[in-house]
């Protein structure tokens, strides 16, 4: 079983949209927060504004037309999309839609994979998807009774798995398990299992059933890796599928990487991307024709009453606006439509931290 950064595991190999994932080169199409199971996934980790809700919504971005879509697809460079919800096989004619404009407009090469609970995985459905170009179907699903709808997606041709939370209790674990053996006998290819996560929406319900933060994360279920090494190991030893196991922190690094990628290709000509793939600017304030003057010797762009510089040109003329009494800070943004600020660095923090770094 191959070891992998961050607390992965990792059997045999992984598919094609995995790897995308683990390089943070695939955008997230959340294409409808409908479905009918959230009363009964106790461990669901989608947020409670999205629940019911018929949404688009790309990364971090709300999707009003098909456009945005594309756009935020071409600025976060990413190779491919996953396709989730809700349930998107509740709207297959959607998913088929974007899936033509994006593989349209980037390549058939453009990787598509697709999420569902299997309740709306028919033929019908499921030919809909795959005349559009989907890649990759992952199934979610518990219920031994769904599971011969993972045997049609295989007859049909597509890339096929099952991506499910790694449970730390004894009767999910065996279901896993029959899980890898069913998936090996029909001729599918994966099984990804995900560290079970606490999230506001799930939160009260895990810890009323004994579950508890590992002690380490306050995210990771504690003993969820546990049991997924225990599956993988079965799956190794049982099986010829690949496995993989994806813990919390990885989705963390997984967005970064994909800021990083999107904070390249948005930034002002007065930010600067950092390696957490945030941007950094400086905001400077005062008269006018100091900030006039300060523009013309370090650059920058003039908004809303304030000159709004590179971080580097404001470290810069960091004394020469003390010595002008200007008000300053440092801002850090997510590398988003909305520029999200996460972090705000006032003019006399960035002066201590520049002469403790000297010294």
């Amino acid at each position: 079983m191959e070891e992998l950064p961050l607390g992965a595991l990792r059997v045999r190999g992984w598919s094609a949209g995995c790897d995308l994932c683990w390089k943070g080169a695939k955008s997230v199409l959340f294409i409808t927060g409908e479905c009918p199971l959230y009363a009964s996934c106790f461990y669901c980790t989608i947020a409670e504004w999205r629940r019911g809700k018929d949404l688009v919504i790309v990364n971090e971005r709300i999707a009003s037309s098909p456009s945005d879509v594309l756009d935020e697809v071409r600025l976060s460079s990413s190779l491919g999309v996953g396709i989730t919800g809700g349930e998107p096989l509740s709207v297959p004619e959607r998913i088929s839609s974007y899936v033509r404009l994006l593989k349209d407009s980037l390549g058939k090469r453009f990787h598509v994979h697709v999420y569902t609970n299997s309740l709306g995985a028919d033929e019908k459905s499921l030919s809909v998807l795959y005349d559009a170009g989907v890649d990759e179907i992952r199934f979610h699903t518990w219920d031994e009774r769904y599971w011969e709808r993972i045997r049609l997606a295989v007859s049909m041709g597509f890339s096929v798995g099952a991506e499910m939370p790694s449970i730390p209790m004894g009767p999910w674990i065996v279901k896993l398990k029959r899980l890898s053996s069913f998936l090996d006998r029909i001729g599918a290819e994966f099984l990804n299992l995900n560290e079970l996560e606490f999230v506001p929406s799930n939160r009260e319900r895990l810890l009323s059933m004994g579950m508890r933060p590992r002690a380490d994360d306050e995210v990771g279920v504690e003993g969820s890796s546990e049991a997924a090494r225990e599956v993988l190991e079965y799956l190794e030893r049982e099986t010829g599928i690949m496995g993989y196991f994806c813990p919390a922190l990885q989705k963390e690094y997984q967005v970064r990487m994909r800021w990083v990628r999107r904070a390249m290709n948005v930034a002002r000509e007065y930010e600067t991307p950092t390696d957490e793939g945030t941007l950094i600017y400086g905001e400077v304030m005062g008269p006018e024709d100091l900030l006039i003057s300060l523009m013309r010797k370090y650059g920058g762009s003039l908004k809303d009453g304030a000159l709004l510089m590179r971080a580097e040109s404001f470290e810069r003329a960091l004394r020469e606006l003390r010595r002008l009494n200007l008000t300053g800070r440092l801002i850090e943004v997510m590398p988003t439509e909305d520029r999200r600020v996460l972090q705000i660095y006032p003019l006399d923090f960035v002066l201590r931290s520049r002469k403790s770094k000297v010294k």
